[in-house]
């Protein structure tokens, strides 16, 4: 029922140290194994023949994603990124949710830090609260999802904060073909930057299709970066994200406005699920929001936005 997918681009070491550990991992012996390779060059590491590899140059996480749902030949497709490390059982997690739940379009998984001497942040917001972690080192890793509690959910949903991140995902590969698959306007590599996993799962939600998020399929995130490198980062995760819920606001779609209104500072949070600051935290977390609360990331994404609604018309009635 399930096949394994990543898409991968200019970093052979990780693809060597995740294909390693892919083969330590419990019950993926007889699962197979697609990789979608965007560098520039082909990898010359000598791959297991249960894994069936593509060279395509170029860039574009949600370019790289619709061919592997292309050539996905089962039902499910698990993915995550290069420099996430598995569980030993997410396969058999994986397995064991698809086969209990045939109902859900798009599973999400938790997202841990790798390493022990780290703290898991909580940033508040009006939907709830969004994670990352910091090290004494001040090194920080962005797009986590720390939460314990399983949910599925039918309705449109803040994403990030209900769900998940597109670093640990699983896809029911029919109805992400119906759906013309993530758009490739938006994610890593594009001009959006992000945001294709957060308006696919929108665009399920928006269809009454159902998301589902369970901690239990797990992965550690190795992207530790310093604060200048994460500043970088959550700029564009703010273009994308508001690119995203611009376009979906212009639609009616109620939690891309409250996004909107929180993100332009005319929202409070809702902190009852906020951690308690420390000055390691408070000057680590400053240094991010600086970049953040810059309001050319903020415009740009807003610009991008109208694209998408000029070019794309309704979310869930265009063509990719």
């Amino acid at each position: 029922m399930i096949s394994i997918g990543l898409a991968t681009r200019n970093r052979p070491e990780r693809l060597a140290q995740w294909v390693a550990h892919l083969q330590q991992l419990e019950g993926a012996h007889d699962v197979p194994v697609l990789i979608v390779d965007q560098s520039s060059q082909p990898t010359m590491m000598t791959l297991p023949d249960t894994i069936h590899y593509l060279h395509h140059p170029g860039s574009g996480l949600a370019i790289a994603r619709n061919i592997l749902l292309h050539v996905c030949q089962t039902t499910y497709l698990v993915v995550c990124d290069d420099d996430c490390v598995p569980d030993h059982d997410w396969v058999t997690v994986a397995r064991r949710l698809v086969s209990t739940s045939p109902q859900v379009a798009l599973w999400f998984g938790s997202t841990y830090p790798t390493g022990t001497d780290w703290t898991i942040h909580h940033a508040p917001t009006p939907a709830g609260t969004t994670a990352w972690a910091s090290r004494p080192d001040g090194n920080v890793c962005l797009a986590l999802r720390a939460s314990p509690t399983a949910v599925q959910v039918q309705q449109p949903a803040a994403i990030l904060e209900s769900l998940g991140q597109g670093n640990n995902m699983i896809i029911h590969v029919p109805t992400a073909r119906k759906l013309g698959g993530f758009d490739t306007v938006l994610g890593a590599g594009a001009r959006c930057r992000s945001g294709e996993d957060v308006e696919y799962a929108l665009r399920l939600l928006c269809l009454n299709y159902t998301c589902a998020y369970d901690p239990a399929l797990r992965v550690l995130h190795d992207a530790w970066q310093t604060p200048e490198q994460a500043a970088d980062a959550a700029y564009g995760y703010t273009v994308g994200m508001v690119a995203v819920h611009v376009w979906y606001a212009w639609y009616g779609v109620s939690v891309a406005r409250e996004h909107l209104a929180f993100r332009f500072g005319l929202r409070s949070t809702n902190a009852r699920d906020a951690k308690p600051t420390s000055g390691h935290r408070e000057r680590v977390q400053l240094r991010i929001q600086k970049i953040i609360q810059v309001g050319y990331a903020s415009l740009w994404g807003v610009i991008l936005g109208c694209v998408l609604i000029a070019r794309r018309g309704a979310p869930w009635h265009s063509a990719r």
